[in-house]
């Protein structure tokens, strides 16, 4: 070999170091960046598409909120965060004035701890054996089929509804006037505002006499209903409300309400 061709050897192993030296030093590197930031990208497009979809659809909902928000009220005015009272006395009032019983008197007791409805545990209608053998009956004859007892429904409840966040009150609500208009009353003051679960009602007749010395003759009927109303608050604070309510209330053409302890 001559001098000539060895020195064109060594400077092409040379220039084939140099080569590869300067992709790996330079050229790849670079290629690796390129590739990172394409990954990058791809991620931060993703990223933003998540963005946009959920931007969507907060403004579809964002077009339910009026109505989510006059929802939000009535609830909120059928079970309030205070005792609200002298509201609930409003309603009655006009609720009366429009079915034409007079009020005579209303009652309510303190605030008490919500009690969550004990599971009847009953599981059929089909009463339970006596552990005794029925006498079969003559072949041809009839058998009586067996009476079932009614089955009360499932109790359902809120977990999240629990005497730490709810309270009740008892009300009692005296009125005067005929079965009609008390009907009508009470139809009223169950599709109020206010939610007033009514759980009873009694009746009595009322005597009227001319004067002193006639025989009575039949006069009005006094209805009681009695029932409960909601607060979501705690009974304490519950009561706390009904005291400073209680204080400040000042007179009215409504009937008064008379606070009971709760016994």
């Amino acid at each position: 070999m001559t001098r000539n061709r060895l020195h064109l050897v060594v400077a092409l192993v040379i220039g084939s170091v140099v080569l590869v030296g300067g992709f790996f030093l330079g050229v790849q590197p670079q290629l690796a960046a390129a590739a990172a930031n394409r990954q990058q990208q791809a991620s931060i497009e993703a990223t933003n598409e998540t963005y946009r979809s959920e931007l969507a659809r907060l403004a579809e909902q964002s077009k339910e909120l009026p109505s989510k928000q006059q929802e939000l009220a009535t609830l909120e005015a059928s079970v309030p965060s205070t005792p609200a009272t002298a509201a609930f006395y409003k309603e009655i009032d006009a609720v009366a004035s429009s079915s034409g019983v007079t009020v005579t008197g209303i009652t309510t007791a303190w605030a008490a701890a919500y009690a969550p409805p004990a599971s009847t545990g009953t599981t059929g209608g089909v009463p339970a054996s006596t552990g005794t053998s029925a006498t079969p009956a003559p072949s041809g004859e009839p058998t009586a089929a067996a009476p079932t007892s009614p089955v009360a429904p499932a109790t359902k409840t809120d977990s999240r509804i629990t005497g730490a966040n709810f309270s009740t009150i008892a009300v009692s609500i005296d009125v005067s006037g005929s079965f009609a208009q008390a009907l009508q009353f009470t139809k009223g003051v169950q599709s109020g505002e206010r939610l007033f679960l009514v759980n009873g009602i009694t009746s009595q007749k009322q005597e009227t006499a001319a004067d002193a010395s006639a025989a009575p003759t039949a006069g009005g009927t006094t209805w009681t209903l009695s029932g409960f109303v909601y607060v979501l608050a705690d009974a304490k604070a519950a009561q706390v409300s009904q005291a400073t309510e209680n204080a400040s209330a000042t007179a009215s053409p409504t009937p008064s309400a008379t606070a009971t302890p709760a016994g």
